[in-house]
C-alpha cells in the first residue's frame, strides 16, 4: 500500500510568496473546506495541480477528510523552509500538519496533509494477544520490518509496524498473463481470515477495485475491516475485494474466521493485503505497534513469536 496518508502532493512553484499571502490562501481554503465547496478549492489550484487532480477526485478527498476529522476550526503558522510553509490545523477530531506551496500567482502548487505528531508514547510496543496468519498458503512480505529500507510504513506513526503481503507465482512475479487485470494477480480473490478472536469495530465497503497500476488516495484503506482485541489492540486490514467482506460492525469473530477476499481497493496499485496493529482506533492520530505471529514458517524454517521482514516468504506451520 502506497503512502496511505498522502492527500495531495505536487511539485512546488519556482518562487515562494511571503507569509501573508500564504495565510490568506489557507484561510480561504479553510472557509471553502468547511462549506464543502470542493469547486472553490479546485479553483485555488494552479494548472499543474488541476491537470493532476480532477474535480471529482478533489471532492472525494475533501469528503473523506471531513468524515475523518470534521470541521477545520483554526490554524497556526509553524515554520517556513525553502519553498514550503507549514501550518498546524485544528479540526473537530484532531490536528493535521499542512505543508503548502504557492506559485508566483499565489495559486496552490503543492498541498500535503500529514498527521500532527506530538510526543505521545505508544500505549504498547507489540501485541500480547496470540496471533495466527491472516491467509492460507505461501505469501511474500513485500514491506515489513523496522527500517525505512525494509518498510516505508515506518514513516507513519500509526503504521510503523505494518506489513504488505502478496503472492508470488512460479514465475517469481505477482501476476500471470499481461498483469492488466486484477484477476491476473495471484493474491486477488484469496480468502483473508481473522488472526485472533476479536470484535469487529469498523467495516468499510463499496469501494471499487482499482485497475492495476492506479490508486485511490481519497479512500486510502479501500474496503477494510478493523478488529479490536480484548487487550485493546486495533488490527487494520485494508484493500479487500469489493463486495466480499463477510462481517459486520459489532460482530464477534473467532481466529481463522473468514473476513473477505484480498483485493485492490483504496490506495493500492496491485492486489495485496495491508495489515497493521495500532493502540487506538484513529488511523491518523494513534500509534502503531509491532505485530508478532505465534508460529510461522519463514523461508522454510519454523519460527515462534516472529514478526516478518521484507522479502520473507511465509506460511502457516501446517502448510
Amino acid at each position: 500500500m502506497k503512502r496511505i496518508l498522502l492527500i495531495l502532493l505536487f511539485l512546488p512553484g519556482l518562487i515562494c510568496a511571503q507569509t501573508p499571502e500564504y495565510v490568506n490562501v489557507i484561510e480561504s481554503f479553510k472557509d471553502s473546506y468547511n462549506k464543502s465547496d470542493a469547486e472553490a478549492i479546485f479553483g485555488m489550484f494552479n494548472t499543474q495541480m488541476q491537470q493532476s487532480v480532477n474535480m471529482e477526485t478533489t471532492k472525494s478527498i475533501i469528503t473523506s477528510f471531513q468524515t475523518q476529522f470534521g470541521e477545520m476550526k483554526n490554524f497556526e503558522f509553524k515554520e517556513k523552509e525553502g519553498l514550503l510553509e507549514t501550518f498546524i490545523a485544528h479540526f473537530e477530531r484532531g490536528k493535521q500538519t499542512i505543508h503548502l506551496s504557492l506559485d508566483p500567482e499565489n495559486r496552490i502548487s503543492g498541498l500535503l496533509f500529514k498527521p500532527f505528531t506530538d510526543s505521545r508514547p505508544p500505549k504498547f510496543e507489540r501485541n500480547t494477544t496470540e496471533l495466527g496468519l491472516p491467509f492460507r498458503g505461501k505469501w511474500f512480505t513485500v514491506w515489513g520490518g523496522d527500517t525505512k529500507a525494509q518498510n516505508y510504513h515506518v514513516n507513519f506513526p500509526a503504521q510503523r509496524g505494518a506489513f504488505d503481503f502478496l503472492v508470488l507465482g512460479s514465475n517469481n512475479k505477482t501476476y500471470e498473463r499481461s498483469g492488466t487485470r486484477n484477476e491476473d494477480y495471484f493474491a486477488f480473490g484469496q480468502p483473508i481470515f481473522a488472526i485472533c478472536d476479536a470484535e469487529v469495530v469498523q467495516v468499510d465497503t463499496g469501494v471499487d477495485d482499482n485497475k492495476p497500476g492506479t490508486m485511490n488516495p481519497a479512500q486510502p484503506l479501500g474496503n477494510a475491516v478493523v478488529l479490536k482485541t480484548a487487550n485493546d489492540e486495533y488490527i487494520f486490514y485494508a484493500h479487500f475485494e469489493k463486495g466480499t467482506i463477510k462481517v459486520k460492525e459489532g460482530q464477534l469473530v473467532k481466529r481463522g474466521q473468514l473476513l473477505g477476499n484480498c483485493g485492490n481497493s483504496g490506495n493500492s496499485s496491485e492486489a495485496h493485503l495491508h495489515l497493521h496493529i495500532q493502540d487506538g482506533p484513529n488511523l491518523y492520530s494513534d500509534v502503531g505497534a509491532k505485530c508478532y505471529f505465534d508460529e510461522i514458517m519463514v523461508n522454510g524454517e519454523l519460527k515462534t513469536d516472529y514478526s516478518p521482514v521484507r522479502l520473507d516468504r511465509i506460511s502457516a506451520p501446517e502448510e
